[in-house]
């Protein structure tokens, strides 16, 4: 669990990282899509390892309960934004 834990924040850190570089090059490209793409995978990866701590015993439900929902707000709110840039892209 403890490498699944740091898999996750090693991926969130990547997907900022990644993000960075797009929002740098979103005059230049169309990296849109791309950007809410890593934002969704990034904040998908926060909260498993959030979880992950909760269930080895690392931090407790009551104290991760509220970002917890900030997380599941925001990718809810990004995918919305994701698919609302793929039906003007593909369709």
């Amino acid at each position: 669990m403890i490498l699944l834990q740091m898999i996750s924040r090693s991926v969130f850190l990547i997907s900022i990282i990644l993000y960075l570089y797009y929002f740098s090059r979103r005059k230049q490209h169309n990296v849109v899509i791309h950007m809410w793409l890593i934002i969704v995978i990034g904040m998908l990866a926060g909260l498993v390892s959030q979880l992950i701590g909760v269930y080895l015993g690392s931090s407790s439900w009551s104290s991760i309960q509220m970002s917890f929902y900030l997380y599941l707000a925001l990718i809810i709110y990004s995918l919305w934004k994701l698919t609302i840039e793929f039906k003007k892209r593909h369709f």
